[in-house]
């Protein structure tokens, strides 16, 4: 997902605030975790994207999922602050970019390795110390599982794919074959 400009403005105002109090961990959590109910949730997109529900009531809705999630008070306070500026629908977008720039600051990145089988935490490990020499950064590996992928792994990081599935060498072994 690309970040827009404005969601790179509220989640770096965000990173500040964390640097500051030293909690980027617990609020980048807190902010997965509504981010997550946002997108499960089609009723709560519906009630707060509707301009004819009071900003009071939406502030309401907001401060008991605040109580059911035990959300600290940045937290809290970000997430008024998102409401009252109209940009609550935007948070899974901020979400990402905090998430962006934060690990950016730590000096990490993700990478998403896809196998046909889960793979051994062995396996991951290899893959994760050669990304991590590769890069120079901190890799924190998503694994994922795609049967259709026959063998082998395809690994994303940042804008870079390496294929190595059994898939895609069939499919160029096809394309070879039919030229």
């Amino acid at each position: 997902m690309s970040e827009s400009p404005i969601a790179r403005r509220y989640a770096k105002a965000l990173v500040e605030l964390c640097t500051e109090t030293k909690n980027h961990a617990v609020i980048g959590k807190q902010l997965e975790s509504f981010a997550q109910t946002w997108s499960s949730s089609e009723d709560l997109q519906a009630l707060m994207k509707n301009p004819v529900v009071p900003l009071a009531d939406k502030r309401e809705v907001l401060t008991r999922i605040f109580s059911r999630f035990l959300f600290a008070p940045t937290t809290r306070n970000f997430l008024l602050v998102l409401l009252e500026n109209e940009r609550i629908a935007q948070v899974e977008e901020i979400t990402q970019a905090f998430a962006s720039q934060m690990d950016e600051l730590s000096n990490r990145t993700r990478a998403t390795v896809t196998s046909a089988v889960p793979l051994e935490r062995s396996d991951l490990a290899r893959i994760q110390n050669a990304l991590q020499r590769l890069t120079g950064k901190t890799v924190v590996l998503d694994a994922r599982v795609d049967p259709s992928l026959i063998g082998g792994v395809v690994t994303e990081i940042g804008n870079i794919v390496l294929d190595g599935s059994v898939k895609t060498q069939l499919q160029s072994l096809r394309e070879h074959l039919l030229v």
